[in-house]
């Protein structure tokens, strides 16, 4: 039987308003895609073959904003799957501390990551560390690991993000109130292990 189990969610449970905004995020990336149709749609055939015309002089340019918006849409989507519509669960039974990551995209549910640590590999629990500032310029979608587990093999896990998804400050990896969450998730999980 589970002794106790600590289940989190960068998308909180009880909000609808949330969980369709972060959905709505991952359709994002094709809203230039679509702005693009509904432009030439609108300003006529005339316009249109002028304006190909013009990006057509200009290859270089057009390829450069090709491969950064291809880019930035891959970087998105790999930061909204990893991070923002994903449930982490852990738990401890028979002295093994268990650590399970799903995706909770459209309806479904899928594991990600699953752990299964004994309590005599962990050799130390540590307090996720904050990021850098250099941070926000590489991930639009926050993040930051509550917790860090060291195995007597030398291996790290990062674990339970910390960020919630809501106000502003709960948006802030550096914020004090992802710090109150962070102290919060991190004593949970280390009361777990060291009971």
């Amino acid at each position: 039987m589970k002794r106790k189990e600590l289940k989190i969610s960068p998308v909180p449970e009880d909000s609808k308003f949330y969980k369709i905004y972060a959905h709505i995020l991952l359709l994002w990336p094709f809203a230039p895609i679509i702005m693009a149709f509904i432009f030439l749609f609108f300003i006529g055939d005339e316009a249109c073959s002028k304006f190909f015309d013009e990006f057509m002089k200009v290859k270089e340019f057009l390829i450069f904003v090709v491969i950064a918006w291809l880019a930035s849409t891959l970087n998105m989507f790999r930061e909204l799957f990893n991070y923002l519509i994903v449930e982490e669960v852990c738990y401890v039974d028979k002295k093994t501390f268990f650590y399970q990551k799903f995706r909770r995209a459209f309806g479904m549910r899928k594991l990600m990551t699953n752990l299964e640590i004994p309590f005599s590999d962990i050799s130390e629990v540590k307090e996720g560390k904050k990021p850098s500032f250099l941070y926000f310029f590489f991930s639009p979608i926050a993040h930051r690991n509550s917790v860090e587990l060291i195995t007597t093999d030398g291996k790290k896990y990062q674990i339970m993000n910390s960020v919630l998804f809501g106000s502003r400050n709960s948006l802030k990896p550096n914020s004090k109130v992802t710090d109150e969450r962070t102290t919060k998730i991190y004593n949970e999980v280390k009361n777990m292990i060291s009971k």
